[in-house]
């Protein structure tokens, strides 16, 4: 008897075992942490945010922090870069609630230009931020169960690896690795910028010379020019960034590495100038640029640059660029600058902007200055403005896919904390202050004597060390990547979302009944872009009924019905047997009705509504005759 009712029990566990193996696990926040004070999962994966890292150390982070959150998260090589490195993406959404490709997606990249590698950092923290606080954070539970984010953290990764790991000046490389021939010797990118001393930084190069414009200054820590032709000083003559004359012209890197720029190598307004040789003829923005296509479900992206503290948002034409005159802007951009007075006297954060656009254009327009007025705010000292067209990224998601784009220019230089007295700017004086008291000194490379092959005795330094300028100090990575993702966050939880807000009966006579539909999109996008729209890329959403069989529809003819003719705010648009298509904006709430016949004392109708990247919802409600 017991080994039958063992043999019964185990038969039942292998069962459910067997039922269970081919049932997706539904993930809750088991450790949802209510106090804002408290624990969010940092250190569920730890990463040090105070360092960049190299190409083998932050793909190693993305492999890692991926195996550790697998219902959340693939990665796959989109493609490889020039030199053959992978250009890895990670795929981040609950898998528990439905497909990565069902769900609106944003897109995340960062560092297309080589020496912008602080966007790898920012582009690496929103993926931490999502797949550590998910079981703690019901915001971010709620983003990664309904969205779904693509995140490449370095695009151009071949300059991005020469950048973070060599000795580089702050502005190079920028390119993909394209060999060219800059001196016209018939050689490629054989006379580079090269660490002369072996410090690990590369500064500027200076000899003495009696007729030279330099000197040292005061304190030997900078070379500043000779004010004063008369004074009797040890005179040098600036030579440039250090480097060998490798092929013996007699000059010093003339024909450094290079190659078109990226971010002018897409196709949306494209030219040749800035991005030679031909549109995508780099892999690696071709490489994302086919990801992209092949991707409907994106609906906006983000693009981390330095430098600048801008966001640059893509934005509808401007209609009235070719038509105003000079006076005419003069007028407009005062009127403009009067309105936000007025208006930053209840939001600091307001923007207003005198870009028109057609009709046909306007709600994304206005969508984007809502977006960004929010941007604003969370990033606090980041400035909106209107992007540029010339084959950028965000110009070809806008124009070209109907997603809306945003370049974010990071960090912007020192100005913001060494800028003492206000004005702007930064001199000399305030920068040394702020290596010496917000750096403790680090940042700075001294002057120095050093023995050159070429030219002799010369002087080395008087510059600021590599992560002062275009990329800032380890200490204020973090800083920056925070609110950046907070950014990226909220405009994620803004993707459309369309519901049904009300759905009422109401008798008609005898044995009809009015059913009335409202249907509502609180959020601030739209459930497409009136871009997308343009570009016939747009799915619209679509509303249809469902009910008992003794209930049927009543034709009517096609177009607005009037409920209520003794009240004109009751005239709705009409469902047919087939449904009816709609746009929902932004913000707003679109009415429906419909008619039907019920035979019988009861039955019900199920009113259920679709959209491509608003997602769906369903209501129904019993009809009982007297009721």
């Amino acid at each position: 008897m017991k080994s039958r009712k063992f043999k019964y029990i185990l038969g039942f566990v292998l069962a459910v075992v067997l039922v269970s193996s081919f049932v997706t696990p539904v993930y809750g926040q088991k450790k949802l942490q209510k106090n804002p004070g408290g624990y969010h999962g940092e250190l569920d994966f730890p990463i040090n945010w105070k360092q960049y890292y190299s190409y083998a150390e932050w793909t190693k982070i993305m492999h890692d922090i991926q195996k550790k959150y697998p219902h959340l998260a693939d990665i796959q090589s989109i493609g490889k870069s020039r030199m053959g490195r992978d250009q890895y993406l990670i795929t981040i959404t609950a898998k528990s609630t439905g497909k990565h490709q069902d769900k609106p997606a944003m897109w995340v990249d960062g560092a297309i230009h080589g020496n912008e590698i602080n966007g790898i950092m920012c582009s690496l923290y929103v993926m931490w931020y999502l797949l550590t606080r998910y079981d703690y954070d019901t915001y971010v539970y709620d983003l990664v169960n309904n969205c779904t984010f693509y995140i490449l953290p370095g695009l151009n990764v071949d300059a991005n690896e020469s950048f973070a790991v060599y000795p580089n000046t702050p502005n190079n490389p920028r390119e993909p690795y394209r060999p060219e021939d800059n001196d016209g010797d018939g050689l490629y990118d054989e006379d580079r910028t090269e660490d002369v001393d072996g410090d690990g930084q590369l500064s500027t190069m200076y000899i003495k010379n009696p007729k030279g414009d330099y000197k040292l200054s005061p304190d030997k820590r900078r070379f500043v020019r000779v004010s004063d032709v008369k004074e009797e000083v040890v005179r040098f003559r600036r030579i440039g960034s250090e480097g060998f004359d490798n092929d013996g012209d007699g000059m010093i890197n003339e024909d450094d590495i290079g190659g078109p720029d990226p971010n002018r190598n897409f196709p949306y307004g494209w030219n040749l100038q800035a991005g030679n040789p031909y549109p995508m003829s780099e892999s690696e923005c071709r490489n994302v640029f086919e990801f992209q296509l092949a991707h409907l479900n994106i609906f906006a992206s983000f693009h981390y640059h330095n430098t600048g503290r801008l966001i640059m948002f893509q934005a509808p034409p401007d209609v009235g660029a070719r038509t105003q005159t000079p006076e005419q802007r003069q007028r407009l951009q005062e009127m403009v600058d009067q309105q936000l007075v007025e208006m930053r006297k209840t939001n600091k954060y307001a923007q207003l902007f005198t870009r028109r656009v057609a009709q046909e254009y306007q709600h994304d327009m206005d969508t984007q200055i809502a977006i960004v007025t929010a941007g604003a705010r969370i990033m606090k000292n980041y400035r909106p403005t209107i992007g540029g067209l010339s084959g950028q990224a965000h110009a070809a998601t806008y124009y070209m896919l109907g997603a809306y784009g945003y370049l974010i220019e990071l960090w912007g230089s020192p100005a913001f904390h060494a800028d003492v007295n206000g004005d702007g700017r930064v001199s000399d004086v305030e920068y040394l202050q702020w290596i010496d008291l917000d750096l403790n000194g680090e940042g700075w490379v001294m002057p120095h004597k050093y023995n050159h092959p070429d030219l002799g005795e010369i002087w080395i330094g008087g510059t600021r060390k590599k992560h002062t300028q275009r990329t800032p100090p380890a200490r204020y990575i973090e800083m920056e990547a925070f609110k950046n993702a907070q950014f990226v966050l909220y405009c994620a939880s803004q993707f459309p979302k369309v519901e049904i807000d009300e759905l009422t009966v109401t008798p008609a006579t005898h044995d009809l009944y009015w059913i009335e539909v409202a249907v509502k999109n609180d959020r601030v996008y739209p459930t497409s872009s009136d871009r997308s729209v343009q570009l016939k890329r747009a799915v619209k959403d679509k509303i249809t009924l469902k009910s008992s069989n003794n209930i049927s529809l009543v034709k009517l003819p096609e177009g607005k019905t009037m409920v209520d003719p003794l009240s004109p705010g009751t005239q709705y648009d009409t469902i047919t047997e087939k449904g009816i298509e709609f746009r929902l904006k932004g913000k707003e709430t679109l009415r429906f009705c419909a008619l039907v016949k019920m035979d019988g004392s009861q039955g019900w109708v199920e009113v259920n509504v679709k959209s491509q990247h608003g997602g769906a919802d369903k209501k129904k409600v019993n009809i009982k005759v007297g009721k």
